[in-house]
């Protein structure tokens, strides 16, 4: 067997794969799963055929229906991939079994990666199951293949950064109860937490700037933001000017209740100051980025990059660092391998 089968079909992914899929468990879990799926897009249908015009007015129903499916759904694995991966290392650790795998030939990190590959299998097993009820809003229109595609790659990469997450937890932490806690913890900010940090801590907008400004880099982390441009709702975020901000400035208001400013990208912004009244007017409001709807980021270290990609790119490089740091943390004595190569040649030679 070569090393690519190797990678993917080790003893602990068979060991695992037996396990979870001679129980019970497992189908009663896929069978709700899809019903959720199945019964959430029912319902946003027949609240968009009651209402008649859609819910926005503007009738399409089938990118309402793909926005309500794809984000229930990053909700559901954020429930269910915690559970699947937070217990692996900890629960051997509650059964005292750990140390039998310690002492079979397999290395650690190919423990932590036949743990996660068997976890993230059930993951994609959920996601094939729900591509029959996604493949519905194409009989509405308004959401194309590609559409589709991106957001079930951004899903599931959320779903593996996660996973990875609870498997760093599972391995730091003895107890499974409390690796399961701090990984719906750590799900809950990988999601929301970073989302809000974008309504929190704005960018700073300079209105002499040449470019249109961004959002924090941190809040890529996030799939909303980019599962929200994949859906085609992206003007909702930028009408609203999510993460970017005016300073508080002082302008000159005139006879009118209107005050308005350079905007960067040569646009002007305008605000209502409530007052008919002259003198001074402290206004605080947004500004609608330049490149709205096009789903690319303005500027920034990520600048002409899609929403997604840069969430893909951000994700995956978290998983990486937290596998590299479970294969480190998990046996019992960590040699760095230099230190192994010192330990070989001091070594005295065994005479016959």
């Amino acid at each position: 067997m070569n090393r690519v089968a190797t990678a993917f079909w080790n003893p602990i992914v068979a060991k695992e794969y037996r396990s979870r899929m001679r129980t019970w468990r497992s189908p009663v879990a896929m069978m709700v799963y899809i019903l959720l799926i199945g019964g959430l897009g029912f319902a946003v249908f027949s609240v968009m055929a009651y209402a008649n015009s859609g819910i926005t007015g503007g009738g399409n129903y089938g990118q309402i229906l793909f926005s309500a499916l794809i984000g229930f759904q990053v909700i559901l694995l954020a429930f269910v991939t915690p559970a699947l991966t937070a217990g692996a290392i900890s629960s051997e650790r509650e059964r005292q079994t750990i140390d039998l795998l310690f002492v079979t030939r397999i290395p650690p990190f190919s423990i932590i990666w036949g743990k996660l590959l068997a976890s993230m299998s059930f993951v994609v097993l959920l996601l094939i199951l729900s591509i029959p009820i996604f493949s519905l809003v194409f009989l509405f229109g308004g959401i194309e293949l590609d559409q589709v595609v991106y957001a079930f790659l951004v899903t599931l990469v959320t779903a593996l950064t996660l996973g990875v997450m609870g498997i760093l937890f599972s391995t730091w932490l003895r107890r499974s109860l409390v690796a399961t806690v701090v990984s719906y913890v750590a799900a809950f900010v990988l999601i929301v937490g970073t989302l809000a940090f974008g309504l929190f801590f704005p960018t700073q907008i300079d209105p002499n700037a040449t470019k249109a400004p961004a959002p924090p880099a941190f809040t890529y982390l996030s799939p909303v933001i980019s599962l929200v441009w994949i859906a085609g709702d992206g003007s909702y975020l930028s009408a609203s000017s999510y993460g970017v901000r005016y300073p508080n400035t002082v302008v000159g208001g005139g006879s009118g209740n209107t005050v308005c400013q350079s905007a960067p990208g040569g646009g002007t912004s305008c605000y209502s100051t409530g007052s008919s009244s002259g003198g001074l007017v402290s206004t605080s409001g947004f500004v609608q980025s330049a490149q709205a709807g096009t789903g690319t980021v303005p500027s920034g270290f990520f600048e002409g990059w899609q929403y997604w990609q840069a969430t893909i790119v951000m994700q995956l490089a978290i998983c990486l660092v937290a596998l590299l740091v479970s294969a480190f943390i998990l046996p019992p004595v960590r040699r760095l391998p230099w230190r192994r190569r010192n330990l070989t040649k001091s070594a005295p030679a065994v005479s016959e």
